[in-house]
């Protein structure tokens, strides 16, 4: 079998049919080239150029190599490309604003001192399927896990229940029946589910009376629930809203089975994907051992 740097070069001389002018694009020496066509030539057992006075030209051979050759050598040429943009240093992370900035940015500095040569990009991915984007390569995504045709690995869990800001809890008394008739639900569309849900735990019995606003960013729903204009299901990403006094989780009822979990995207196999991967779910593990149990029900006011 010829060497592929000597079908490299016959693809050079046969683009430019001339020794010269492919040795220059090949930054090597006209020497060089003749010495490796000749050597070429000899692996084949035929000439593949007719050599004339005026210049040389392919022979049947050479015709019938070049277009097999020069498409072999583009698809060689894709793939290495791909396998080295794979394996770049580029991390490109779906998610939410409110887990970046409750969660991810802290200990994010600890991921990027121990890989400085990790190049870290943060692109907003509210929902949807956050990985089917070309440039994405991993995604942090909350639910219960189970969305179809997608892997997802659980980064931690984490409880629901309802918050409000302590002026609303105090103006209105009587919080649950208040907070349906008089619309203080703060919705979102994937959290219309998880308030039937939490709602389905108190005895209620007809959630789809359920009205009130439809905030889909989280960080603007809680602090529209912070601003006093409802009930906001929220976990314990809140945890310093409460302890501070912005918020107030009053009732004793939690709701299981919801979490952040990580989606991987098309560059699952790169170095930099794998290694902010096992950082990812550590911090997760880290994260739930120094969590109270009770975090989330720091707040009593009923």
């Amino acid at each position: 079998m010829p060497s592929i740097y000597s079908l490299q070069i016959f693809d050079a001389v046969a683009r430019r049919l001339s020794f010269t002018r492919a040795a220059e694009d090949l930054s090597i020496t006209q020497g060089a080239v003749s010495y490796q066509i000749r050597h070429l030539e000899e692996d084949i057992g035929t000439a593949l150029f007719d050599r004339g006075g005026r210049g040389i030209t392919l022979t049947a051979s050479g015709e019938a190599l070049r277009p097999t050759l020069a498409r072999a050598l583009d698809d060689i040429r894709s793939v290495v490309e791909k396998v080295a943009k794979d394996a770049g240093s580029g991390l490109t992370i779906s998610l939410t604003t409110y887990f970046a900035a409750r969660w991810l940015l802290p200990r994010l500095a600890g991921f990027m001192r121990n890989h400085p040569h990790v190049e870290v990009r943060l692109m907003h991915g509210p929902g949807g399927n956050p990985t089917s984007a070309e440039d994405v390569d991993v995604a942090v995504r909350w639910g219960r896990g189970n969305w179809s045709g997608q892997e997802a690995e659980l980064i931690f869990g984490s409880k629901l229940t309802p918050v409000c800001s302590p002026d609303l809890l105090k103006n209105h008394g009587s919080v649950l029946p208040l907070a349906i008739y008089l619309g203080k639900i703060l919705h979102d569309d994937e959290m219309r589910t998880p308030w039937a849900e939490w709602l389905a735990l108190t005895g209620f019995v007809d959630p789809e009376t359920l009205e009130g606003p439809v905030i889909p960013d989280p960080n603007v729903r809680m602090q529209a629930a912070i601003d006093g204009h409802g009930f906001a299901l929220a976990d314990a990403l809140v945890a310093n809203d409460i302890s501070e006094g912005r918020l107030v989780a009053p009732f004793d009822i939690n709701l299981d089975g919801y979490g952040y979990y990580l989606m991987m995207g098309r560059r699952s196999s790169s170095k930099a994907v794998g290694d902010f991967r096992e950082w990812l779910l550590g911090e997760g593990v880290n994260y739930l051992r120094g969590q109270a149990p009770t975090s989330i029900e720091s707040s009593k006011a009923l």
